[in-house]
């Protein structure tokens, strides 16, 4: 599927200054042709002008017609005033056009989901996870709003793939990487093909990383640490149902068990969700590494009493509760 052209773009308001002369003036032959050299000189032009063009028709200005044939137009006159008016409205109606939101695809807790998007890019999406395109114009800037995510990129002519992530930005042309956005303002990026830039805010391309197979970082604010993983092939694990953590927030740990869990687990204070946890396990195995944690934390289980749990601070001068069942 071809990509949409901005119409605010150079090209975009070359196509709707010819869509509105097509209905405004006469197309003598020399006109004619520079309309069709225009058309040919680039696919991009073409496929603006048939967005501007449905937008005109949309608006009841021409009639719909299966190919563009410039030479072949109606001569259609229109007074200066009309015209005038018919490119306000037209620029007005692309704007809001513009605006419409793009598609957003989620998954409920314990459920991830394949979803081919219309530049033959790939995404797998983790349980409990949302990504939107940030227009219907821009389907190739994404924008998770929570969750994770592996992407396996298509090349398009060097147009680049975003993906946005609390403050994290991750820009690419065609590759294979996951993106995992924590409880807080905290964002993971893992490498398993290709090459992608990261940056810890969409403003601050100075200030990018660029990754290749086989890295990671971790984007907490203006802070981007780069590490690296074990195998380039572990980049998004989940995927196999493996979990992983080095270092990592008690907070961030619990937002992941919740999203393949149905039930739920609470951390009881902030100090409690910044402890810090180094594990790798199955998801498979989640109720186990939960009922362990209060071996290696300080931290007790609680119910509450609602069918779900609680980690709490370990009170060191009351002697061990029963684990919650």
């Amino acid at each position: 599927m071809n990509e949409a052209v901005d119409p605010d773009s150079p090209i975009g308001q070359t196509a709707r200054a010819w869509a509105l002369a097509v209905v405004g003036e006469d197309f003598p032959p020399e006109r004619s042709r520079q309309f069709g050299a225009w058309l040919d000189a680039d696919p991009q032009h073409r496929r603006a002008y048939e967005q501007a063009e449905a937008v005109v028709m949309m608006l009841g200005h021409l009639p719909t017609s299966t190919a563009i044939e410039p030479a072949r137009r109606p001569a259609a006159r229109w007074r200066a005033p009309a015209l005038v008016a018919a490119g306000g409205l037209l620029a007005a109606c692309l704007a809001l056009v513009v605006a419409l939101p793009g598609p957003a695809y989620e998954t409920p807790s314990g459920q991830s989901r394949q979803v081919a998007l219309g530049d033959g890019s790939q995404v797998t999406l983790a349980p409990g996870s949302r990504l939107r395109a940030a227009s219907r114009w821009r389907p190739r800037a994404l924008s998770l709003d929570r969750g994770e995510a592996f992407f396996v990129v298509a090349h398009q002519g060097g147009q680049p793939f975003t993906v946005q992530a609390g403050d994290a930005l991750v820009r690419v042309v065609g590759t294979r990487f996951n993106v995992h956005r924590g409880a807080g303002r905290t964002v993971r990026v893992e490498v398993e093909q290709g090459v992608v830039q990261v940056s810890d805010r969409p403003d601050a391309q100075d200030r990018a990383v660029t990754l290749r197979a086989g890295q990671t970082v971790v984007a907490d604010g203006p802070t981007l640490a780069v590490g690296a993983l074990d195998q380039a092939n572990l980049a998004g694990g989940w995927r196999q149902g493996r979990l992983a953590y080095d270092d990592a927030p008690l907070a961030e740990v619990v937002a992941d068990l919740n999203r393949y869990s149905q039930r739920p687990l609470a951390i009881g204070s902030p100090a409690t969700g910044r402890l810090k946890v180094t594990a790798a396990f199955d998801v498979a195995q989640a109720e186990r590494f939960v009922a362990e944690l209060p071996r290696v934390l300080p931290v007790r289980l609680t119910s509450d009493g609602r069918g779900g749990r609680i980690l709490v601070a370990a009170d060191p001068k009351r002697a061990p509760e029963p684990r919650a069942p």
